[in-house]
């Protein structure tokens, strides 16, 4: 009995490290004015934007370069999927789901992240406006 409870606390099986930087990570996101759930009146709800998002975050910091990396490495870290926000009880999203996502989405989405974020560090005082600073990614 014992040992089944352990296979079911998923937190086990994901380095603690790697799970407090995502923990951490997506705490400092606001994704407050990106809608979770495109307005639609048909078909199914789909899967949170704001959980494909921060997948493609994780895609990021892992250094992936293809969609299938991700894929692969959320379906063997469910704990990181979980924080994705996914839930693990279900498939995760297949490749056309992410491919969809990251077509489709609005820049201005992703810019309003950005600049939210550069302007909570700059109010926490990690960065301030003495250096000017670009970043393709």
């Amino acid at each position: 009995m014992n040992r089944q409870l352990i296979l079911e606390c998923i937190e086990f099986f994901t380095s603690t490290h790697k799970s407090n930087f995502y923990l951490k990570l997506f705490d400092a996101i606001d994704l407050s004015d990106f809608p979770e759930y495109p307005s639609s009146k048909y078909g199914p709800k789909g899967y949170s934007r704001h959980s494909l998002f921060k997948a493609f975050i994780v895609m990021k910091c892992e250094k992936f370069s293809h969609i299938t990396e991700l894929i692969d490495y959320l379906n063997n870290n469910l704990y990181i999927a979980h924080l994705c926000g996914f839930d693990i009880m279900k498939p995760l999203p297949s490749y056309w789901t992410f491919e969809r996502f990251i077509k489709n989405i609005d820049n201005q989405f992703f810019s309003n992240i950005m600049k939210n974020l550069v302007l909570h560090l700059k109010d926490l005082g990690f960065i301030n406006n003495s250096f000017v600073s670009a970043d393709a990614t």
